[in-house]
């Protein structure tokens, strides 16, 4: 038995709309595109919605449009996935890694004012893991001291706080659409804002700012970051489908929790009070000093019993090579929550064909490790 971290399998409708495309020989443009972005945003509710290549793109697109540059400070959610702290230092812009809440593996907003300085341009929220940041605090906070926000909204597909969906809250917003991510298209990326400005913005430097009167006499050093139709065809089925999806992903979540929530020495992450629309990623958890065995070990265990698992993200407080490019920045001992997740946090497979048997199989093995 294997039993990958993730998985995908495509119905009928997606294949149909890929098969489609083949059949047009429209690969790169084409419907799909448009298609795609207006169905993702019956999801998330955002007035605008431009599709990229990546989300790491995505994010690239989301700091030049509100204008970080050299120089800029922009506070982030120091465990993370690196695209996000990459794609400000694309711009000349210093990450700025604040800890997380150690119960949600979200950033703690009550640290956030403590890190603010005369060079901070922005706040960038990372929502992690299917669930939102508390935003309350961090809006009081961006006006306060005149701070853009952006949105990380890579593995928050679906999730609302307080009724409204994540990414609706600052200036502007990214998704991922990478394999492992509730909604795919295989590769892809899509930035998400309300403002006509940043939207204007965003189509343009994403398709190398082609002129508008001359193709060819470009009105800025544009990028090449278009989301091919090929693409946008998966990712409009997926998307059509994405109910069905959701439920599948909580169902997953709810098994997971019922057999692991009493074996000792498991910490599972709690969800933040005000994610009013909780859509798992994958189910992370953590281990604490009463299981028996480290975080590492658990694992090798579990692999050779054929069960994939993933570890936590390394933080950015912990990258040797920004610690040396932002000398005096950050430190390794700084962010002790975001370390300590590094150190004892992984995922388990998640994906939407696992089988309630084999998520028994998991825990039944975990649980006799525990025994030990």
């Amino acid at each position: 038995m294997k039993i990958p971290v993730f998985d995908i399998s495509l119905n009928s409708n997606e294949k149909k709309f890929i098969r489609d495309v083949i059949k047009k020989n429209n690969y790169t443009s084409g419907p799909y595109i448009k298609k795609f972005e207006n169905e993702f945003g019956k999801i998330n509710n955002s007035k605008f919605n431009i599709s990229t290549s990546n989300g790491t793109n995505a994010l690239h697109l989301c700091c030049k449009a509100i204008g970080i540059k050299e120089g800029d400070e922009v506070l982030v959610s120091s465990s993370t996935n690196m695209a996000s702290a990459f794609s400000i230092i694309y711009c000349g812009g210093v990450p700025i890694p604040i800890d997380i809440n150690n119960e949600t593996w979200q950033i703690d907003p009550y640290l956030v004012e403590k890190k603010i300085t005369k060079k901070t341009k922005a706040i960038m929220v990372v929502h992690l893991f299917g669930q939102s940041v508390e935003m309350d605090l961090i809006l009081k906070i961006a006006k306060k001291y005149k701070l853009k926000i952006i949105e990380d909204c890579a593995e928050a597909h679906g999730v609302f706080y307080k009724n409204k969906h994540v990414g609706n809250f600052g200036d502007v917003a990214a998704y991922s659409f990478y394999f492992n991510k509730s909604i795919t298209s295989g590769e892809g990326g899509m930035v998400s804002t309300n403002s006509k400005r940043i939207y204007e913005f965003v189509k343009s430097y994403k398709n190398l700012c082609y002129g508008k009167k001359e193709r060819f006499l470009h009105s800025g050093v544009g990028f090449n970051y278009r989301l091919s139709n090929l693409h946008s065809s998966l990712g409009y089925g997926i998307t059509k489908n994405f109910k069905n999806i959701l439920k599948k992903k909580n169902s997953i979540y709810n098994y997971y929790v019922s057999k692991l929530k009493n074996i000792k020495g498991i910490d599972i992450p709690k969800i933040s009070k005000n994610t009013s629309t909780y859509v798992m990623w994958v189910f992370n958890i953590s281990l604490n000093n009463k299981f028996p065995l480290s975080r590492d070990e658990l694992l090798k265990k579990l692999y050779k019993k054929g069960i994939e698992t993933r570890k936590a993200f390394a933080p950015i407080n912990y990258q040797d090579i920004l610690i040396k490019k932002f000398k005096g920045k950050f430190n390794k001992s700084d962010c002790k929550n975001a370390n300590y997740i590094m150190n004892n946090g992984f995922y388990l497979p998640s994906g939407n064909n696992i089988k309630k048997k084999e998520i028994n199989f998991i825990c039944d093995q975990i649980r006799l490790l525990s025994l030990k």
